[in-house]
């Protein structure tokens, strides 16, 4: 178990951002000592690291991350729910309905995951076009001018 300063040292987080994270839900620490201090697991810090990445290489919003978290938990829960109740069986009638929109239901939640990375990818090719574009037109500029230079 980890102490919250050893925490912000693994992740290159400040303490105040960690707790932030807490706060809105995105994170929390498995545990906390007799003096009230937060306590993160191997796991907890994996967590965290998750959400750094997603802001950082999607560049979400932590209310995103959140969205997307929310979506992953409950895609996990609808996942289990299905291996423990239907997975192996030969199911008819009512439970063969069940099964279906348990299917249907995860299907949902990790096709809305799936289009909000869309999203984000497609606002990141566009702006990578436009660099790419302003890029073309510096570099012919730079050309043009190079070519009417006095040589020196």
């Amino acid at each position: 178990m980890y102490r919250i300063d050893e925490v912000a040292q693994k992740t290159n987080l400040t303490k105040r951002a960690l707790r932030y994270y807490e706060e809105l839900g995105l994170v929390s620490p498995s545990g906390r000592t007799k003096g009230g201090y937060r306590m993160y697991t191997d796991e907890d810090v994996e967590q965290i690291l998750r959400v750094k990445d997603i802001r950082d290489l999607l560049g979400a919003s932590l209310a995103e991350i959140k969205e997307m978290m929310e979506l992953g938990r409950k895609y996990e829960e609808q996942r289990e729910f299905y291996h423990q109740h239907y997975m192996g069986r030969e199911l008819e009638g009512e439970e063969l309905l069940r099964r279906i929109e348990t299917l249907k239901t995860l299907e949902e939640t990790l096709g809305t995951q799936r289009d909000i990375l869309l999203g984000k990818m497609t606002r990141m090719q566009e702006l990578l076009q436009s660099y790419e574009e302003k890029l073309e037109r510096i570099v012919t500029k730079r050309m043009e001018l190079e070519k009417i230079a006095p040589r020196g």
